[in-house]
């Protein structure tokens, strides 16, 4: 009965451990592909511990666009733009002529000229919207 609970406990324990490691956005994002050049955008500081809650506000509908080395956004109803803050490890980068929004899996989010819909998050004291790491 021992060896049961330990082999339990061992593996709730691994799989907490996964989660954290999958959650956590302690660690960088995807490599800059072969080619491409890195764009900036402001992105949340790296921390080990994901945080789970989520304003509930809204961004988007936004535009992707470029301005010399940065990624920036646009408003699609009023044109404006918008300060964004991605979470820790999402990155931007100009490949073959365009820009491209990465998550911190590799999974391409949005590319120059398309519109992201919406996104969770809030607005902070800085004055940008925060987009959070899950909850999308």
């Amino acid at each position: 009965m021992n060896r049961r609970r330990a082999v339990i406990s061992l593996l709730v324990v691994a799989l907490l451990a996964a989660a954290v490691w999958r959650l956590s956005p302690l660690w960088p994002g995807p490599a800059l592909p072969l080619h491409a050049t890195r764009l900036h955008i402001e992105t949340q500081a790296p921390h080990l511990v994901p945080n789970l809650g989520c304003p509930v506000a809204l961004l988007g509908p936004v535009r992707l666009a470029t301005s010399n080395d940065d990624l920036i956004f646009f408003s699609v109803e009023t044109g404006e733009a918008v300060a964004v803050v991605w979470p820790s490890g999402w990155v931007a980068w100009r490949i073959d002529g365009r820009a491209e929004l990465v998550d911190r899996d590799g999974g391409i989010i949005a590319r120059e000229g398309e519109v992201i819909e919406a996104r969770y998050g809030g607005g902070e004291v800085d004055g940008a919207f925060h987009v959070c790491h899950i909850g999308w």
